[in-house]
């Protein structure tokens, strides 16, 4: 979860009605630490299906992650904001699963303008490393669209009454850190491509606001050394594009997103990354042309009464790695997040999520984790933080799976456990 400091912004923006130039400064962040142990009493593992992106956060989380946002905003006489933005992050592991140590990145460090065109006062520019044009599942940590990185560009240009179009010019910002903040494994690539991002949003069409993203995404190929030996990635251009619906109602929100994308764009994000189910062989040509995607996101927010809040997601992907043989993969996710609260203060989470993957020809199967969590937040909404809780959690997952999940501590097992406690805040 990333939080941007609008409402700063906006308070800065009307204290500029003075004469002179003004200057202020922001902070703000995200934290989540806590400490978990199995059935046996070591330090927790995670439970994630094989060949998925990502599994189900709650009670299932095994490091500690932080982000510092620091702000300085610079706003004349004519009531325009430049805004410098430094966010620092650390994750250092708390899982005997996790063979890092504990890492720094920055993750952004970008400069933008607001208002300083007459007839389009709301329109920003940009240049630097950002978090940008991110589409966010809380309850996986998951970005299904994450354009994160190096480069610039503008947004918020108003075309008509209903329509805004953002432009953007990125290279990848390629650290250690993946996007939910955890660290990318070492025998997998991440390199650097440069993406022409367009994005048309914020479009009435009576039943709530869509946008459409197309992305031309061109890698120049890269030769990789490896404890195996070498291998080559080739070049290649390709594209993508979005479809995305956001409903708002009262007490919260669906967000349904649609996706498809092609060799170098196949990844919906500034970086290009290595497809699941990929062997290395030394010596071999990785054909990113072949490299096919299809995705289809539905994410619910709803806070139904003062007592009782929901988060629901139903989620398809279609990968095609274009491996010589079983190059088809496919994964399946449906998953519910209900809160009852006793009072503005306590609650009861849960968690039910089921992840089904399938790769052809080699192996398929299931992944069932559930949480429960007393948990003390401030108010009685389904994302209000700070949070702490203690929790409970309980997986199962099919027998072509042992061994690929919680490894360490069940590695010949098709269930587990796990409890503790946890801190998660954004402010």
């Amino acid at each position: 979860m990333r939080i941007i400091l609008t409402s700063a912004l906006c308070t800065i923006v009307s204290l500029s009605l003075f004469s002179q130039d003004t200057t202020y400064f922001g902070f703000g962040g995200y934290m989540r630490s806590g400490f978990g142990i199995d059935g046996e009493g070591n330090s927790h593992d995670v439970f994630q299906a094989p060949n998925s992106e990502a599994k189900y956060r709650l009670g299932n989380e095994a490091e500690a992650y932080a982000e510092a946002l620091f702000q300085y905003f610079l706003v004349d006489e004519q009531e325009s904001v430049f805004e410098t933005n430094l966010r620092l992050a650390f994750v250092t592991p708390t899982s005997k699963s996790n063979s890092f140590e504990t890492t720094t990145s920055i993750r952004e460090a970008y400069v933008k303008a607001t208002g300083i065109l007459g007839r389009q006062k709301q329109l920003s520019f940009w240049a630097g490393q950002r978090f940008y044009s991110q589409v966010e599942v809380h309850m996986k940590d998951y970005y299904p669209r994450d354009m994160t990185g190096f480069g610039g560009g503008f947004e918020e240009l108003q075309l008509g009454e209903s329509m805004k179009l953002a432009v953007a010019y990125l290279g990848g910002s390629i650290d250690q850190l993946n996007p939910d903040g955890t660290v990318r494994p070492t025998n997998e690539f991440a390199l650097n491509k440069t993406t022409l991002d367009v994005n048309l949003y914020d479009i009435d069409v009576g039943f709530g606001k869509i946008g459409v993203t197309f992305d031309l995404s061109h890698f120049t190929g890269d030769s990789l050394e490896t404890l195996g030996g070498t291998y080559t990635v080739s070049d290649n251009t390709g594209w993508s594009v979005g479809l995305y619906h956001e409903k708002a109602f009262t007490g919260g929100r669906n967000f349904v997103h649609l996706f498809y994308g092609t060799g170098a764009a196949h990844t919906n994000m500034a970086l290009i990354t290595q497809p699941m189910g990929i062997i290395h062989e030394p010596g071999e040509v990785i054909d990113v042309a072949g490299f096919r995607r299809f995705r289809l996101v539905n994410d619910l927010k709803v806070d139904f009464t003062p007592r009782f809040s929901m988060l629901g997601l139903l989620m398809y992907q279609n990968l095609n790695n274009n491996m010589p043989e079983h190059n088809i993969l496919d994964w399946y996710t449906a998953g519910i997040r209900p809160v009852y609260f006793f009072s503005r203060y306590f609650s009861l989470v849960g968690e039910f999520g089921v992840d089904y993957t399938s790769q052809e020809g080699v192996e398929s199967g299931s992944l069932v984790k559930m949480t429960i969590a007393p948990q003390i937040s401030p108010f009685n909404k389904i994302l209000t933080r700070p949070a702490m809780r203690a929790y409970f959690t309980y997986a199962r997952w099919s027998d072509d799976f042992i061994g690929q999940i919680a490894p360490v501590s069940f590695p010949d097992q098709n269930h587990g456990i796990s409890f503790g406690l946890q801190m998660e805040v954004w402010w």
